[in-house]
């Protein structure tokens, strides 16, 4: 089974296309997903120090619910390549172009599959196969929709789902344990430093 037959692939709209400069009764203000939403999720650093602007308006008439995050579906990053289950705290974003909405047709365990898309050795290969040849690695509509899929049935999803769920969780733990420990390092030099310079200031005095 391809991927392209099981879900609905809705490509996130150019902002630039849409937007509009006037928040009147046929607009609407809304915010736009961005890699900093997409990366936390995942556990993932992001590195802007400042975020742009998020807030756009847009037509009422050209804004649908496909075009919204949501707590149903998967969205597929196409230049990182990467897969997330959003949680409702970043529901109701629009999606932008380089961003793929996946909506199954059929119930699923997004858990499962935001690990099996991420994770698993030959969608990972049927992906490096898409980007031979390209100086930018980009995922396509198209590639999306040629990826072969063999999924378990929706208990063992569900039971797989609750396992990547732990998993995910507990890197998230260890990655904040590792910075709440370089945090205090960090102070404890800083703290350090300022002690010697204090005697060696005290010890010049005399």
């Amino acid at each position: 089974m391809k991927l392209g037959d099981c879900t609905q692939l809705i490509q996130g709209v150019s902002v630039n296309r849409f937007e509009t400069c006037d928040l009147n009764e046929d607009s609407l203000s809304v915010r736009l997903l961005t890699l900093k939403e997409f990366n936390e999720t995942l556990g993932l650093s992001y590195r802007m120090s400042q975020e742009r602007s998020t807030e756009v308006v847009i037509r009422k008439d050209k804004l649908t619910a496909d075009l919204l995050t949501d707590t149903t579906s998967l969205i597929w990053h196409t230049l990182t390549q990467k897969v997330a289950y959003l949680p409702a705290i970043h529901s109701g974003l629009l999606i932008s172009n380089n961003f793929i909405k996946v909506q199954f047709t059929d119930p699923v365990d997004l858990w499962f599959l935001e690990w099996y898309l991420n994770e698993h050795p030959t969608i990972q290969k049927q992906i490096a196969s898409f980007s031979e040849g390209s100086v930018i690695s980009s995922l396509k509509l198209s590639h999306l929709k040629d990826i072969g899929l063999v999924l378990p049935s929706l208990e063992k999803q569900q039971f797989l789902g609750k396992i990547a769920q732990l998993k995910k969780r507990k890197i998230m733990l260890m990655k904040e344990k590792m910075e709440l420990q370089q945090q205090y390092l960090d102070q404890s030099l800083i703290h350090t430093i300022e002690l010697l310079n204090t005697r060696r200031n005290k010890h010049d005095n005399k």
